[in-house]
């Protein structure tokens, strides 16, 4: 920017910024200019880079969809490049300003704390969910106990029961009700029903015989 009548000086040359063509390739946008009798400013901003930063990151997305993006990026803000990538650095890195930022596909994914150990702010991301077994609290559920002597007291009483009762139904749709129903109800009165505590990462139907097999495999296991 040379310097213009604006100035109201005599000397001097004005404010001159040089690129490198290997960073940007001379690809830089004005954003701010102004030459008064007190401040000559000339903003400006190399855009060449986010550009080859986002063309870069777009292949990386198509094949790795979990990406995390770190790094020092001083003004720039990938962002405005990237609009499907959220920053989740919210302190300063250096100073008063946040230059060091972590990008992630997924947005309040997770939490940044600061560790001042270097030049610039160590940077510590902490995953910001919780896990479903921690959420959800144990229950109460009612199983049926099936035991050897159980299942012997259904067989008697289901040999003492007369089944011709069932017969006199001409209809076939009247004749499954009525024997379902009655056998539901010999069951209810005839095998003894337990409650038990299941937690969330425990399917209904592991029981004591299959969590004491479970455990013995555990030293072999281990001294594998």
């Amino acid at each position: 920017m040379d310097r213009m009548a604006d100035s109201r000086k005599a000397r001097g040359g004005g404010v001159c910024v040089m690129v490198n063509n290997s960073w940007c390739n001379a690809n830089v946008v004005t954003l701010a200019h102004c030459c008064s009798p007190n401040p000559e400013l000339l903003a400006l901003k190399p855009t060449r880079t986010l550009c080859e930063l986002h063309e870069a990151l777009t292949q990386f997305q198509v094949q790795h969809w979990d990406l995390l993006v770190f790094g020092d990026f001083n003004s720039a803000n990938l962002k405005c490049e990237v609009p499907n990538l959220y920053q989740h650095v919210t302190f300063p890195t250096r100073g008063k300003r946040t230059l060091d930022h972590c990008y992630t596909p997924y947005k309040d994914s997770y939490m940044a704390l600061a560790h001042p150990l270097f030049d610039h702010t160590a940077i510590f991301l902490i995953p910001n969910y919780k896990q479903k077994l921690k959420q959800e609290t144990q229950i109460q559920r009612v199983v049926v106990c099936w035991t050897d002597q159980s299942v012997a007291t259904l067989q008697d009483v289901l040999d003492d029961t007369d089944r011709y009762m069932f017969w006199c139904s001409t209809d076939v749709n009247e004749f499954t009700e009525a024997a379902v129903g009655f056998i539901g109800k010999l069951v209810d009165d005839t095998i003894p029903r337990a409650t038990i505590k299941m937690f969330p990462n425990q399917k209904h139907w592991v029981d004591k015989t299959i969590r004491e097999a479970l455990n013995s495999c555990t030293p072999a296991y281990n001294a594998a």
